[in-house]
């Protein structure tokens, strides 16, 4: 029919077309008279908008407007948006089978290109539907050749006799759930093991999955009268194209374990199964995620990464056409995406995402990234994969080449929704350079010019691998600002010629040692303290050159050199750090400390653990790391004390909690359980004192703790070899002393301390609470109940602890006669005199106006006070006990904030000066804040005195 009888709407919208006016009516004229009267009227009801849009596809897709020449009957399927069903397999033919799904194939991707170019962003649905459309032909395929192959052959099995499964998994785009309007498909065939099919024409394993794989590509990949259905790439296979088509599984762990290369963990990044067994297929990927994914920071990637962005750089050398590979390209905003994955996701599981703009999304939650870099690449990779789409749309072929014609670039604007050329380029160049920017500073691929200091300290570490230990340096280490040169050059001659550092490296970490010492040495000469700084630099250089990862680390990142300088600056720090490298992960990472998710953290890695003594390690690992962040956030200032104490002694509970239940397991398997008269199995339970009592622990703290059950004294255990109440508890107690108090190759957890317990060390090591009720009514001392006032339940049975908590509120709220204020005075004098102090000197716990001071008074006020406040039992802690002693009344405020103010100090302090080596004891030579640390203990004397009266007469 001529193109005029077309619609008027239609004609319209032909002559509104911006290029191609002229093929696009002859097409509709070729569609038209083949619809049914019914589907034209359909169409003409939709109106303008629907005319529009079919021009327009016509227009900027040469592929879709043929097909739809070919299949006319598609269109009214398009008006009506219904999709297109797949035949069923069955036994069909192999071209009936391979030409049904092509045009399956076909009639879907006119669908994805007519619903991709209507009005708003519609990326995520069409990657998604082009991803579902590939995994749909994948299965469909297997099924068919699966079918096909057990006719002939039977079903592979092991020598078990049991069916062996086969996975494909999709790598790069597609599994990433991402493939563009012309991807190529990368997949990995691989099958469970060994054996032989059994059926009639039996065949080893290998050979049967050889053949499946071979049809798979083949159903695909094979151009036909109809086309195809998508391209395959094999190459990520290992050994590629010299590899096995099909492997086992074993085959491929062993391949990853021992030949895998830097490029391939990117790859593996976006692996997922596709089709075939998916569950095999992701148990399988579970077994390769250590390759992938290091619980380290890992930089040692980025040195693979940079070698494949030089040869993509290669490649492109003079084109600036290509969207994908070219400068501020796709594939650099995926690099940005891979290398943070690569580095951290070791850590942060949340970004193990296959998916680009997900992945975008965890790197923006885990503040990886300036949030402005995070908008500006989403926004470009959605920008430039539309943009590919409109390229690949023209004639379904792959490619990321911008349009070298004016035609085609009037093309590409229009199916871009443009207004002109000028305004699209003009976009496409800003997004790129701004991505290409972001890029090089992610992975530091732009050189920085030295600073004259930076020449200097290369030449210092060049002389110190070069230059006899009697060269003269004087001047240059001066330069450097060394306080102490000759110290400073013997020191690091001494590093640069240690056998370690001859024998311990490869060529790639003497690259890394060399960029790095430079870097150490000019920071150094910025810092306080140089030369003390210097020599824990190279104690913890030396302790991590045998880790390639650690090197890479600091290497590549001067920021996280500026974080080490200010954490060494602490002794116990950069001991700790020397002593274990491996904590360097913990406190350069730049997750949060967060104790809500401890209990999750350590049972992930307590899953690791195959014995009792690799779980006293992991514990160990586990607390020491944790304890090492705190510190490292309470050294930089980042954390107060009132928030470092209680996590803390949150740390340590938990700790305490996870070793009681090895134990009670351990006694329960050798001798049963303890049951009370009525059959219940006996409760035990640990009470906490002191500091760990009042969640008041610092970094030095021991554990007070007391132990209580609720068995009758004549009971036995049930088990195999029965034995007394009283020896079950014990041994249970002793157990768990093992195993928080032992050194182990992890160090140990906490020293216990068990003297609180009735008549001391005399007494029993755990005893029932009803024997420790008698005791605390009848014949506790005074010291004996102030230690109550910090005391709580922290692991065992909490029905137990509740009661022990009753008795606690009984006890403290007694009424106290006028002796209790001598009782605490005569007890202060007492320890004051068992402590020579001299003069000029102030000891932070033990010197009047101190904290044992601050905790007595503490004590004192709410022993004589609970009886008529009882909601003073409700804390425990020093600080909760002065800020609720002067809420009800019984401080003046002047009294409260003298006492807190000091308490803070004194604290502050104390873990300060732990960090730092330091005793407990203050010079005031030494200390510039000596008349604030004075006015503090005179404040702390002045309440003393007015509430109880002097000791130190």
């Amino acid at each position: 029919m001529p193109a005029s009888d077309l619609p008027a709407e239609i004609l319209q919208a032909i002559r509104q077309s911006p290029m191609e006016a002229g093929a696009i009516a002859a097409s509709l004229a070729a569609i038209w008279p083949a619809l049914s009267g019914e589907e034209q009227a359909e169409i003409v009801r939709l109106g303008p908008s629907f005319a529009q849009h079919l021009v327009q596809i016509a227009c900027v897709s040469t592929f879709a407007r043929h097909l739809l020449q070919r299949h006319p009957d598609w269109l009214p399927h398009l008006a009506r948006r219904e999709g297109h069903a797949l035949m069923p397999v069955g036994a069909v033919p192999v071209d009936a089978f391979l030409s049904g799904l092509r045009e399956y194939r076909n009639a879907r991707m006119v669908e994805i290109i007519w619903q991709d170019r209507q009005p708003g962003e519609h990326y995520p649905e069409t990657v998604a539907a082009l991803s579902a459309l590939a995994e749909t032909c994948l299965q469909h395929a297997y099924d068919y050749g699966v079918q096909t192959l057990r006719q002939r052959h039977g079903i592979p099995r092991n020598k078990n006799g049991l069916e062996v499964p086969f996975t494909i998994l999709g790598m790069g785009k597609l599994g990433g759930r991402e493939l563009n309007l012309s991807s190529d498909i990368d997949l990995i065939f691989c099958y469970g093991e060994g054996g032989e099919t059994d059926g009639p024409g039996t065949i080893d394993n290998s050979e049967y999955f050889l053949r499946l794989g071979r049809w798979l590509i083949q159903a695909l990949d094979q151009r036909t009268a109809d086309g195809f259905c998508f391209r395959v790439d094999m190459r990520l296979r290992p050994f590629g194209d010299a590899g096995p088509l099909c492997i086992s599984a074993a085959a491929m762990e062993q391949y990853y374990q021992v030949h895998g290369r830097g490029w391939e963990r990117y790859a593996f990044i976006k692996a997922r199964p596709v089709a075939g067994d998916v569950a095999f297929g992701q148990s399988l990927l579970d077994t390769l995620r250590p390759f992938v994914y290091r619980r380290y920071l890992d930089y040692t990637a980025l040195t693979g990464l940079r070698e494949v962005k030089a040869l993509m750089d290669a490649e492109q050398a003079g084109s600036g056409n290509d969207i994908k590979k070219g400068r501020g390209g796709i594939r650099e905003i995926e690099f940005v995406c891979q290398s943070l994955q690569i580095i951290h996701g070791g850590r942060q599981p949340a970004l193990r995402s296959t998916n680009t703009l997900d992945t975008l999304a965890a790197i923006a939650h885990a503040e990886l990234l300036p949030a402005d870099d995070i908008g500006l690449l989403r926004h470009a990779y959605l920008f430039l994969r539309n943009v590919e789409h409109c390229l690949q749309m023209v004639d379904d072929q792959q490619t990321q080449q911008l349009p070298k014609s004016e035609t085609e670039w009037q093309r590409l604007t229009c199916a871009m929704g443009f207004m002109d050329a000028a305004t699209l380029r003009a976009t496409l160049d800003e997004l790129r350079l701004q991505t290409h920017a972001i890029f090089q500073r992610t992975l530091a691929l732009k050189p920085t010019p030295h600073s004259p200091a930076e020449d200097n300290a290369n030449r210092l570490w060049q002389l110190a691998q070069t230059g006899a230990m009697e060269t003269a340096l004087g001047d240059l280490l001066q330069v450097l600002h060394f306080a102490a040169p000759e110290t400073a050059w013997t020191c690091l001659w001494r590093f640069a010629h240690s056998r370690d550092v001859a024998s311990r490296l490869s060529t790639e970490g003497r690259q890394r040692l060399n960029r790095l010492l430079p870097l150490i040495l000019d920071l150094c000469s910025t810092q306080p303290d140089t030369d003390a700084l210097l020599q824990r630099f190279l104690a913890l250089i030396e302790a991590i050159l045998g880790r390639a990862n650690y090197l890479a680390l600091l290497a590549e990142n001067p920021p996280y050199l500026v974080r080490i300088a200010r954490l060494l600056h602490s002794p116990w720090l950069a001991q700790e750090l020397a002593r274990f490298p491996i904590l360097l992960d913990d406190v350069l990472s730049d997750t949060p400390v967060s104790p809500e998710h401890w209990p999750q953290t350590l049972a992930a890695q307590l899953q690791l653990a195959a014995d009792m003594e690799e779980r006293m390690d992991a514990l160990r690992r586990f607390k020491n790391a944790e304890v090492l962040r705190l510190a490292a956030v309470f050294w930089t200032r980042q954390m107060p004390v009132e928030t470092l104490l209680p996590q803390l002694s949150g740390l340590a509970q938990l700790t305490l909690q996870t070793a009681l239940g090895w134990a009670e397991a351990e006694m329960q398997r050798r001798h049963g359980n303890v049951r009370t008269g009525n059959g219940q199995v006996a409760r035990f339970t640990v009470i906490a004192f002191g500091k760990l009592g009042g969640q008041e622990m610092g970094f030095a703290s021991d554990l007070d703790l007391v132990y209580l059950y609720d068995a009758p004294l004549d009971a036995e255990s049930d088990g195999p070899v029965p034995i007394p109440a009283p020896t079950w508890f014990a041994r249970l107690g002793q157990r768990l002393i093992h195993i928080l108090s032992t050194l182990t190759r992890a160090g140990l957890l906490y020293q216990i301390d068990m003297r609180l317990r009735p008549s001391g060390q005399s007494g029993p090591l755990v005893t029932t609470l009803d024997a420790f009720s008698r005791y605390q009514r009848e014949s506790a001392w005074t010291w004996e109940h102030q230690a109550l006032t910090r005391a709580r339940w922290v692991a065992g049975d909490t029905e137990l602890g509740a009661r022990f908590a009753a008795l606690r509120t009984e006890i403290l709220g007694r009424p106290r006669d006028s002796g209790l204020r001598e009782d605490i005075r005569s007890m202060r004098q007492r320890i004051y005199q068992s402590k020579s102090i001299a003069r000029d000197t102030f000891h932070l716990k033990l010197s009047p106006g101190g904290l044992t001071d601050i905790e007595f008074l503490v004590q004192f006020a709410m022993l004589g006070a609970c009886s008529q406040q009882p909601v003073l039992c409700q804390g425990t802690g020093t600080a909760a006990g002065i800020a609720a002693l002067t809420r009800v009344g019984i401080w003046s405020t002047e009294q409260g904030v003298a006492l807190g103010q000091a308490w803070h100090l004194y604290r502050e302090m104390e873990n300060r000066r732990w960090l730092g080596l330091q005793d407990p004891v203050v010079r005031a030579a030494e200390f510039p804040d000596w008349d604030t640390l004075q006015a503090a203990a005179h404040g702390v004397r002045k309440i003393w005195q007015e509430l109880i009266g002097s000791y130190t007469d």
